[in-house]
């Protein structure tokens, strides 16, 4: 069931599919955006349907502005972290992610990968200089990743930006690695 508040078409079906974030929050659909932008623009969408100012209107209202705000807020993370953008561009342009894993990424990257994992875990605790080494060498790894993929994407060459964009997954989870141990 669709349903339209204030000019904004929400589908309202239990299950439905989830809606176009580009065009909610009035971006183009790319990997590089304006953060900055997109941080105003959830605001200004957050504030406009809220369900608190629903409170008293019929029963549909108030259950179409709640799902708006559910997917302002899902269309908000998702489009503001880059492993996540990547993720969503790439099915935005039809990318069969499953068959994309199974291909998988090239020996050379997994073996690097395999190899800053070990570096990382390798490091005696206190060992603040090392510990700030392998950070450094990973945020390059990711860096270059992501900026593989940004290129492929403008390119319109999916097959390569969903291999980037595999990598970018890798390398994001060895960053998270990182921050832990360096707590």
């Amino acid at each position: 069931m669709r349903r339209e508040l204030h000019g904004l078409t929400v589908n309202a079906t239990a299950g439905a599919t989830s809606r176009d974030y580009f065009s909610l929050f009035h971006i183009e659909p790319n990997f590089k955006i304006d953060e900055i932008a997109l941080e105003q623009v959830y605001h200004s969408l957050l504030s406009q349907f809220h369900p608190d100012r629903y409170a008293g209107k019929p029963q549909v209202e108030q259950r179409v502005a709640a799902q708006l705000c559910a997917d302002i807020n899902a269309g908000y993370r998702t489009l503001l972290g880059e492993v996540t953008r990547a993720h969503y561009l790439l099915q935005h342009n039809g990318v069969d992610l499953k068959a994309a894993e199974r291909e998988g990424v090239g020996a050379d990257f997994l073996m690097t990968q395999i190899i800053l994992r070990e570096r990382l875990e390798s490091i005696a605790e206190g060992d603040q200089a090392g510990h700030q080494a392998v950070a450094c060498e990973i945020d390059e790894h990711y860096s270059l990743s992501r900026d593989r993929f940004a290129e492929a994407a403008q390119a319109a060459a999916w097959h390569d930006a969903a291999r980037y964009w595999q990598e970018m997954c890798y390398l994001a989870k060895l960053v998270d690695a990182t921050d832990a141990r360096g707590r």
